[in-house]
């Protein structure tokens, strides 16, 4: 009799371990998408990234900038900057994947939010918080997803980004656009920064960190700035001396 007792509480201790065990978490992928206000090529990424985010083959940053951030999540001062003419610019976007749920299931009881820090020059400062009034959001932009194609939902995906506006205030594509957006890169640029974005599953946190490092001058271009400051240097002494 006491054998079956163990039996069956043995029995029940494996079957809470393996349903703790396959509980599902959250994935989380960033990369640089072309801006979702207006660009033609955001449907087709959006389309291409779900895909493979539900696939397990994303690839952090395939289609930043800079060749040697695939595969990482670092990123450029380009990839996070939108304007009003040309392009539009890109978005630093962030892709979540909640296999085995349900958009209708995540939202009772709020079991499912993002949140959305910046770290700018070492000092941080809430996002979200900043501009929704809340650290913690309820995402907007998802879906259940089909990912397979069998017509069964397989989860929940979706994407939340962020972007600086560079040369505010232009509209047309015309070389002072085109100035104003390489002053604000160039200003930008030249301070490091991260985002840390995080989505929360009934209480339990999952992160990722996405940074870049500040712009510094070239070697070339420090020694052609300095020998151009020996010059103006000399020249002022010269005048002196005369």
């Amino acid at each position: 009799m006491k054998r079956k007792i163990c039996l069956i509480i043995f029995a029940a201790l494996v079957s809470v371990f393996l349903l703790s065990s396959v509980s599902l978490a959250v994935e989380i992928y960033v990369d640089a998408a072309p801006n979702v206000y207006g660009s033609p090529d955001y449907d087709s990424w959006q389309d291409t990234a779900y895909a493979a985010v539900a696939a397990g083959t994303f690839t952090n940053m395939a289609n930043g900038v800079n060749p040697d951030n695939i595969g990482t999540t670092d990123f450029e001062i380009q990839d996070e900057v939108v304007y009003s003419f040309g392009d539009l610019g890109k978005r630093l976007s962030w892709i979540y994947w909640v296999p085995g749920e349900t958009v209708e299931n995540l939202e009772a009881g709020d079991r499912f939010q993002i949140s959305l820090v910046n770290v700018w020059d070492g000092e941080s400062w809430d996002f979200y918080d900043y501009y929704y009034g809340s650290t913690w959001l309820t995402p907007s932009h998802w879906q259940n997803y089909d990912s397979n194609g069998d017509g069964n939902n397989d989860g929940v995906i979706g994407v939340a980004g962020m972007a600086w506006w560079g040369a505010y205030g232009y509209s047309s594509d015309t070389p002072e656009a085109r100035a104003a957006l390489a002053d604000d890169m160039k200003e930008w640029g030249s301070v490091s920064e991260s985002w840390i974005f995080t989505a929360k599953l009934d209480g339990e946190e999952v992160s990722i960190t996405s940074h870049r490092d500040a712009v510094v001058p070239e070697p070339t271009t420090i020694m052609l700035l300095s020998l151009g400051l020996l010059g103006f240097l000399g020249i002022k002494a010269g005048r002196k001396k005369s």
